[in-house]
């Protein structure tokens, strides 16, 4: 199913699916592949990364009006080496030195990261993405590959960690927002469940597959799920491999809302010519949601409630009018928010929302107009008529 359309006199409304960007494995500093050598699964990349790379991103979220999701591994941004005392953190425990990747780009673009919030979020994606046992890589660093959950003090530690990182660099507070190294997670045991010690740091998202995870219990939906005030959504497969570089473009028909790639994909090995590959991405997704079906999602929470509405909401005609029925959506603040609605009119009638307040309104070609309805308080019936009262 792409896009949810209903016509009504001579009208088309679509309940659109969100595509929203989430770009893993950036801040390695190292681009090689290290796996083969006991070390993580990097980037695959031919050279060192660079500012130039994080340029890359903002063109591209500038390009989409989105504010992209950046999944980031932050074990090379390590100042002190405390990295040593975290077990399992690193491949050379307690010798552990990062003095390699110890230098000015790591406050310039700690600073180039502060100054462009506006285009790039951070999301936990790991410290240094596996977990090393006795001196050995495993994957990955929260779960193992059947979907076991490390120890919850490993856990929490690796998760402590991660914020000295961020602090370490001036990068902010705990993100709201986590990307499970190699997608290997678990779900549905609550109280000793993965969420509920991620939600103990302030994270409200996850973005994982379900098909990879350890599930306890079913998820609500298939592509969406809850679980300790925490939202889930099926992060689908990425369209390219992990380790391609300067990929062309091209999505995945999986219904998934969320485009997952990694960093190697969107750059070219002269980081000079990154914009090539980017912009060659922007142009792509900017066709594919200029019609009805699809709406490019300006930021993370909008994803996740645009996803909820086109999951789980009753999308139906009852006399003469469109309703959106919103009674099967959990009251969650990470599912509450406004909600698009594309209508192609080619009369310009007059529609008017009984149950929503239309907070913000765009208008593309052919005769679509993008209406974002945000639901009154208790609402949780948005009607579109051509009437003022029903």
């Amino acid at each position: 199913m792409n896009g949810r359309r209903l016509a009504l006199s001579g009208a088309v409304f679509s309940l659109p699916q969100p595509i929203f960007l989430v770009i893993e494995d950036v801040g390695w500093w190292q681009g090689y592949d290290g796996a083969a050598q006991n070390e993580p699964f990097r980037t695959g990349f031919c050279r060192r990364h660079c500012l130039d790379d994080y340029r890359a991103l903002t063109r591209l979220a500038r390009r989409l009006s989105m504010r992209l999701a950046i999944g980031l591994v932050l074990g090379e941004w390590d100042r002190t080496n405390f990295l040593k005392d975290v077990q399992g953190a690193t491949w050379m425990g307690t010798a552990w030195d990062n003095s390699i990747n110890q230098g000015p780009w790591l406050d310039e673009t700690a600073q180039y990261l502060n100054d462009h919030r506006q285009f790039l979020e951070i999301a936990l994606h790991g410290i240094c993405h596996e977990f090393w046992q006795d001196g050995q890589m495993h994957r990955t660093e929260f779960h193992d590959a059947s979907g076991q959950m490390r120890p919850e003090a490993v856990v929490r530690r690796h998760l402590e960690a991660y914020a000295t990182l961020l602090s370490q660099n001036g990068l902010g507070g705990f993100p709201r927002f986590f990307i499970p190294p190699a997608l290997y997670h678990s779900f549905g045991n609550g109280r000793e469940s993965m969420q509920a010690i991620l939600k103990s740091f302030g994270i409200d998202y996850v973005a994982t597959r379900f098909s990879k995870a350890r599930l306890y219990a079913k998820p609500q939906h298939p592509r969406l799920a809850w679980e300790c005030g925490i939202g889930l959504v099926e992060r689908g497969l990425s369209p390219v491999n992990w380790d391609v570089a300067a990929a062309p473009p091209r999505l995945c028909d999986d219904n998934s809302p969320i485009l997952a790639l990694h960093w190697a994909n969107l750059l070219h090995p002269d980081a000079e010519r990154n914009h090539e590959v980017v912009d060659a991405w922007a142009d792509m997704l900017a066709t594919k949601a200029a019609g009805l079906d699809f709406i490019l999602a300006e930021e993370l929470a909008a994803c996740w409630c645009q996803a909820a509405a086109y999951f789980l909401a009753d999308f139906r005609k009852e006399s003469n009018s469109i309703v959106i029925d919103l009674g099967a959506i959990p009251t969650l603040p990470c599912f509450t928010g406004a909600i698009a609605l594309k209508i192609r009119d080619e009369q310009s009638q007059t529609w008017h929302v009984h149950g929503a307040n239309v907070v913000g309104q765009t208008t593309g070609e052919d005769s679509t107009t993008t209406r974002y309805l945000l639901p009154e308080p208790r609402s949780t019936k948005i009607v579109i008529s051509r009437n003022h009262h029903r």
